[in-house]
């Protein structure tokens, strides 16, 4: 490679200076801390927020609730004027960032904001009533400053909202009492919002809004799409006449996502695939003794065959973003 790179600078191709950075980078005298700030950065944002909320829950007493919630707002005022004078304006493509930290302000804004929105609530025993709507201005309130702040962060946080307000939630105590599978109205809503997920990120694509939101909305569309589809396929009593309708939609999709060349959404189909495949082979009537002896030979040969596979297709998503 350096030969390469001198070879360049020898037809003056690249300056001298421009040959000593690269041959820093490959020599790993430059490494770059790109990732790991960000991420320091994220975690810092996170730390602080739960920070205040303990530090208000320690202190609720000597300093009173309207003077949590007007600490609440003033730092909101401060942020939201940090970010209104280093904003770019609004595009379709991807906005330019004054400074690194742009992104991380717009989601401690958008928490603390949500914060003071919530406390309000609770002071005024307002929850029960205004809880749906809650999760609408929640959701509201992060997709407007998600896609006029271009930051995929809080559009993460919209799509999360958004899914509360149409009633896809689960409580972790719900989780752990296994009361979070429940009836075939969660799966259908899973199926439907991960569907409209899917459309959307579509039909933004292709009227060129915010293309590198696509990702996105299809991470969460994908997911939820097969949390609903797998869901249904085991819990409801034509499961096995459902499996194989869901079998042959993750096989097609399967077979797209390769066309693209989608590595994570082609590991996703696959999987799915792969539990659906397995589940109608188990529940085909075979007897007690003979799935045990078959089980012995499908799992380890089926786990090797598909690393085999795609270990030796690893070049086709070369190009994968």
């Amino acid at each position: 490679m350096k030969d390469l790179h001198q070879e360049l600078m020898d037809d003056g191709f690249i300056s001298q200076s421009h040959f000593e950075q690269i041959d820093a980078i490959n020599s790993k005298k430059i490494v770059s801390l790109n990732f790991e700030l960000r991420l320091v950065l994220y975690l810092g944002i996170m730390l602080f927020s739960g920070g205040v909320g303990y530090l208000v829950y320690l202190n609720m007493g000597s300093i009173g609730h309207l003077a949590i919630m007007f600490l609440l707002f003033s730092a909101i005022c401060v942020g939201a004027y940090f970010i209104s004078i280093k904003s770019s304006p609004y595009s379709n493509g991807v906005s330019e960032k004054a400074v690194i930290y742009f992104d991380y302000l717009v989601v401690l804004v958008s928490l603390l904001l949500i914060s003071l929105f919530t406390y309000f609530q609770v002071y005024f025993d307002l929850v029960a009533m205004l809880l749906r709507w809650t999760s609408l201005f929640s959701a509201l309130v992060f997709l407007f400053l998600a896609y006029r702040f271009d930051n995929k962060m809080v559009l993460s946080l919209g799509v999360t909202a958004l899914a509360a307000v149409f009633g896809l939630t689960v409580s972790p105590v719900d989780w752990v009492n296994g009361n979070w599978l429940e009836g075939k109205e969660l799966y259908l809503l899973g199926l439907g919002y991960g569907s409209m997920l899917l459309l959307v990120s579509q039909g933004l694509e292709y009227k060129k809004i915010k293309v590198h939101f696509t990702f996105t909305y299809q991470h969460f569309g994908w997911l939820l799409f097969y949390f609903g589809a797998l869901a249904l396929s085991f819990d409801y009593h034509n499961e096995l006449y459902i499996a194989v309708i869901v079998l042959l939609i993750s096989l097609s999709i399967m077979r797209y996502q390769w066309q693209q060349k989608s590595f994570l959404f082609f590991i996703y189909s696959s999987l799915a695939g792969y539990v659906l495949f397995t589940f109608l082979i188990f529940s085909s009537g075979i007897a007690e003794g003979d799935l045990f002896a078959l089980g012995m030979f499908y799992f380890p040969i089926s786990f090797i065959g598909t690393i085999v596979l795609l270990v030796k297709n690893r070049k086709h998503f070369s190009n994968d973003e």
